[in-house]
């Protein structure tokens, strides 16, 4: 794929996350206001059940396409999607059926109604097969169907659960029903998108090299759920739920950075693996760019986000801006640690991607345990920076050791480190200053210009032309 299509879809890509994104946090202050945080926290738990589920439902399946369409000749990609999304619905499938006999077991532990456990599995398998199909078209760069299909669970979603709590007493079940109507819905056109092509349900020769792959990847996953979501359920234990719907609130406010982020990995990704797989002497020129936009994204938004944060929650949740910003270091520490993980994806080996993140969630564990006793949801928040923290130092160390990763140095993680811890104490040094702060970021801003001068000129050059 050229850069230039490379650049265009994920910009489309990003955008529309980023659109669709902004549809749930535009609607969060309504939440915010229309129900108690009680029921805020209370479908918080139910989302980070539905994330744990989500994780082994299909076995993960889908993270196999990046490495198949570079291992496959394009002709087959078809015929080994629909394989990896058929063995994914086969272990859905029995996992529903040991969770719907055992609803009552399950409802007890979860602390959920057993109409509440058989909504978890069936949801969770039906975000499975909307993500899949999502993927599967953002590695044939079809941006716009991907965004399509989202708009319309997004707008779907929310329009259905306003709808539904204006109605119903019980607004946690509102939230519950509203997003899993369109999220069905987008199911059921994913699985009749994939069974109308033309190819084997199942061609058993892929079977090997999709497990071999995505196998690993559920313990990469659990790691990064017990990163994302051990820590409300260690609040709601030790403290208040209205305490979860506090630091769930917070934690969706500096998760705005992350879905950036990784909306600019997801696309970088096919295009990475192309241009490395043909010894592309220019690589480490954009790969470097690449990771500089994304500090200077994390940088613009630790300058804004106070504001935004009232904006959203208003005075209710006022107390999570404190620990936003920390936050939002986590998740561009995810960021940086996507550069080791994506060489292992490359060479289609995901065996040790899990020990590092698991190492992760085990010391997430520890440190949750100790700081939310002494220090509260500014305990939790902290926990998880420094749990991502050392995510980052695991995977560099596994890539470096096992595949001679050379791309980016340990001083140059330290360096990028660095800069968004320091800024990041700036902006909260100067919390209530909001001038010094947005005099700071014009600063930044000035920076960037200078060191993207020639794209900056270059684009509007094009734009004139075109006029």
């Amino acid at each position: 794929m050229k850069k230039s299509n490379m650049l265009k879809s994920g910009f489309l890509y990003t955008l529309g996350t980023v659109f669709i994104q902004g549809i749930s946090f535009i609607t969060l202050p309504i939440y915010t206001r229309v129900i108690s945080p009680e029921a805020f926290g209370q479908y918080s738990l139910y989302a980070a059940y539905l994330a744990m589920i989500g994780l082994v439902i299909g076995l993960q399946t889908s993270g196999s396409l990046s490495a198949a369409k570079i291992t496959y000749q394009e002709d087959e990609y078809d015929r080994y999607a629909v394989t990896a999304l058929s063995v994914s619905l086969l272990f859905a499938i029995l996992l529903t059926v040991v969770g719907i006999v055992g609803r009552n077991v399950l409802a007890h532990w979860l602390n959920l109604s057993a109409e509440s456990v058989v909504l978890l599995f069936i949801q969770s398998t039906c975000i499975y097969v909307t993500t899949f199909l999502g993927t599967y078209f953002i590695q044939l760069q079809k941006s716009l169907l991907n965004l399509v299909l989202s708009l319309f669970s997004a707008i779907v979603g929310v329009a259905l659960s306003l709808t539904l709590i204006y109605l119903w007493e019980d607004h946690f079940a509102a939230r519950v029903y509203g997003a899993g109507i369109p999220t069905v819905l987008t199911a059921v056109f994913a699985l009749i998108y994939f069974y109308r092509k033309k190819v084997p349900v199942l061609t058993k020769s892929y079977v090997p090299f999709i497990l071999s792959v995505s196998l690993p990847l559920i313990f990469h996953q659990l790691g990064h759920q017990i990163l994302n979501q051990m820590d409300r359920v260690m609040i709601a234990n030790a403290m208040q739920i209205s305490d979860v719907a506090v630091y769930s609130f917070g934690y969706s406010m500096g998760l705005i950075i992350q879905i950036v982020l990784m909306s600019m990995n997801t696309v970088w990704v096919p295009w990475y693996f192309k241009e490395k797989k043909a010894a592309n002497v220019h690589l480490q020129k954009h790969f470097k760019k690449y990771i500089f936009l994304g500090l200077f994204l994390t940088l613009g938004y630790l300058t804004i986000y106070p504001e935004f944060a009232l904006l959203m929650g208003g005075e209710k949740y006022s107390q999570s801006i404190h620990f936003i910003a920390l936050i939002i270091l986590s998740y561009f520490f995810v960021f940086l640690y996507t550069i080791p993980v994506n060489v292992q994806f490359y060479h289609a080996n995901t065996k040790m991607i899990p020990v590092g993140t698991l190492l992760s969630g085990g010391i997430n564990i520890v440190l949750n345990i100790v700081m939310i006793a002494t220090m509260g949801i500014y305990g939790a928040a902290l926990a998880t920076l420094l749990s991502y923290f050392a995510l980052l130092i695991f995977h560099y160390m596994i890539s470096k050791r096992k595949y001679n990763d050379t791309e980016f140095s340990i001083q140059f993680y330290g360096l990028l480190a660095g800069i968004s811890l320091g800024y990041a104490e700036l902006m909260n040094l100067f919390l209530n200053h909001i001038i010094v702060r947005y005099l700071v970021g014009a600063v930044v801003v000035v920076i960037y210009s200078l060191y993207y001068k020639n794209e900056l000129f270059a684009l509007m050059n094009k734009i004139k032309n075109k006029k």
